[in-house]
């Protein structure tokens, strides 16, 4: 009965608009079951930062969890908002109190805000870090959301619709629109703006010599869903977009 009840609330969630891809291993009974190696090989210099903190991101020495976690999802396709992730999370805690008797599981939030769905599916038990050779500084674009002035200044190009209409807005003497213009002009025309713009940030950036391995706890589930598609790409990224890795994952 137990399994069956786990199987019709599963496929009466998964029919919600939001779903679109299977998340059925948060639904089984989550044991760390394996005992797992990770290997994730850096294809470029890393940036791994767990924090905001300003005008200057230093990187950490090895990936937190929450950096594990953001790399499995984004191997299995889960690109979820957060919204839906509090949706699936409270699901996930009426399956686990009524089918496995579990009041209470750890729920992985990084410093930034990332909250993962599986991160109480596996536990770090033994890092490898290779060694850093070299260290440097690099500018980097930090993509940015703001109202008022700030966002339509940012922002290097706009529809080509409103370029006639933002010529006509009051000027200061230097020739530049106002703030209070163009603060009520991006108002009226979001559509017409990019969503982010952009600013330089000086961030650091690592090489390693050799590749991070991990000794992990696992549920079985998650493990055999990973190795499937680990075999189909291994390719993914770590710390930011330009953080090229690849991965490969087996059982001790």
């Amino acid at each position: 009965m137990e399994r069956e009840w786990v199987l019709e609330v599963w496929f009466k969630f998964k029919k919600m608009d939001f779903m679109k891809t299977d998340l059925s291993i948060l639904f089984q009974k989550p044991e760390k079951d394996k005992q797992v190696i990770l290997t994730i090989e850096p294809l470029a210099p890393l940036s791994i930062v767990s924090t905001l903190p300003g005008s200057y991101y230093k990187s950490l020495d090895k990936p937190t969890k929450a950096n594990l976690c953001g790399i499995f999802e984004n191997v299995l396709g889960w690109h979820i908002g957060k919204k839906d992730r509090n949706k699936i999370l409270k699901k996930i805690k009426q399956v686990y109190k009524k089918a496995f008797k579990i009041s209470e599981f750890e729920i992985e939030t990084s410093a930034v805000g990332y909250t993962s769905l599986l991160g109480h599916l596996f536990q770090i038990e033994l890092p490898l870090i290779p060694a850093i050779v070299q260290r440097y500084d690099d500018v980097w674009k930090q993509q940015l959301y703001r109202d008022g002035y700030a966002h339509p200044n940012g922002t290097p190009n706009i529809s080509y619709e409103l370029i006639p209409l933002k010529r006509q807005l009051d000027k200061k003497d230097n020739g530049t629109v106002t703030n209070d213009e163009i603060t009520k002009f991006h108002k009226e025309n979001k559509g017409g703006f990019p969503m982010y713009y952009t600013s330089p940030r000086k961030r650091e950036y690592i090489v390693l010599e050799g590749s991070y391995q991990f000794k992990l706890s696992m549920s079985s589930y998650l493990f055999d869903i990973l190795l499937t598609k680990i075999e189909e790409n291994n390719i993914a990224y770590l710390g930011n977009n330009e953080g090229w890795i690849n991965l490969k994952i087996e059982m001790l």
